[in-house]
């Protein structure tokens, strides 16, 4: 990551950080302990990646940024609510270090209102169910605040449409798809979990560079829809990526458990490629691996194994460059100027993680 990449993620993360803060939104909600729960996350800082590509797709289509800064904090808000509610989903005990927003309500049940160990899970993980809904119109009010800072009011409705209309049943639907998968006694086709993906991980991404590309350019016309396909395309070669990295990479640097995603019996790009291309008895041993609550080092150097045999690692590599490829297409559709250069550097940052 160049100095300057870094510096500029550095400014939108100051930025969105001091708005968050100051933001009275949460004051309204009580009890106490939810008003906490609903800044949580979003105060926890984190890469702000969604709000750079708002800014800096904004600044790309010819826009001032400040503009844009609501739209920013409504997609950074936004994305913390479907963290609380997949935290619940997925039984996280911990995110970015620090308890779950469910933990620390159950905490809270057993210590403050004497909830027996039984009972208090309970009450934390329907306080930050109801933590999720408040940060969803948390994100709404945000980005209608967007007509304060200049922008178009039939442009903000627009957006605001876009995201209750659209992104909220693409995103939640490519998550209960991965929810479901899990529980599916066959596995789903490799463009099934194409779909989800698209869902789950390309969604926000789409939307967060549609909305800074429609207030760069001041409308929802052609410019949008190319930083909206940029966003999507760059959110499948993350994903994409992640999954190879949930197999080869580095648990140090990756930051997850190495074979996560077998130990959970999610059904990757990589797995089915394999599944349908393995001989019957290493299919067979393969298949063995998902779903076992831990995995030994030598499994996985076995998974490792079998995967580059039969290619599967190859090809799902080369449909993450298919994809990186797409997403630097759009994006050189749109111009060329320092936020564009920019954005092309954030995406070999984001998909070009070593594997």
């Amino acid at each position: 990551m160049s100095g300057t990449l870094k510096a500029e993620l550095g400014f939108v993360k100051t930025k969105i950080d001091a708005l968050l803060k100051e933001d009275v939104f949460p004051d309204q909600v009580t009890p106490p302990e939810l008003k906490e729960a609903v800044r949580s996350y979003p105060l926890r800082g984190g890469k702000r990646l969604r709000p750079a590509l708002v800014l800096w797709s904004c600044a790309a289509a010819g826009g001032n940024m400040e503009q844009a800064l609501y739209a920013a904090a409504a997609v950074e808000v936004f994305h913390n609510w479907t963290l609380v509610h997949d935290d619940i989903i997925d039984r996280d005990e911990f995110r970015r270090g620090v308890p779950t927003c469910h933990v620390t309500l159950r905490d809270f049940a057993e210590k403050e209102l004497h909830a027996t160990p039984d009972r208090a899970p309970k009450y934390g993980s329907d306080f930050a169910i109801l933590a999720g809904d408040i940060q969803q119109a948390w994100a709404a009010d945000l980005l209608l605040r967007s007509k304060d800072c200049g922008v178009n009011p039939a442009l903000v409705i627009e957006l605001s449409k876009r995201m209750h209309a659209v992104l909220n049943p693409c995103l939640v639907s490519g998550e209960a798809l991965d929810v479901k998968f899990e529980y599916l006694e066959n596995l789903p086709s490799a463009e099934e979990v194409r779909f989800m993906i698209c869902g789950k991980t390309c969604a926000l991404l789409a939307y967060s560079a549609y909305a800074g590309g429609a207030i760069g350019s001041g409308k929802c016309g052609e410019t949008a829809e190319l930083f909206g396909q940029f966003g999507s395309a760059l959110g499948t070669a993350f994903q994409i990526q992640d999954d190879l990295l949930g197999i080869y990479g580095d648990e140090k640097t990756f930051g997850k458990p190495i074979g996560s995603d077998f130990r959970e019996a999610k059904p990757t790009l990589l797995y089915i490629d394999a599944m349908s291309s393995l001989a019957p008895e290493k299919r067979k041993r393969l298949a063995s691996f998902r779903g076992k609550s831990s995995l030994t080092d030598d499994e996985i150097a076995l998974i490792r194994t079998l995967l580059d045999e039969c290619g599967a690692k190859d090809r799902v590599i080369r449909e993450a460059e298919k994809a990186e490829k797409q997403a630097l297409s759009a994006l050189r559709k749109t111009g060329n100027n320092e936020y564009t250069a920019l954005l092309e550097e954030l995406v070999h940052v984001l998909t070009d993680r070593k594997v």
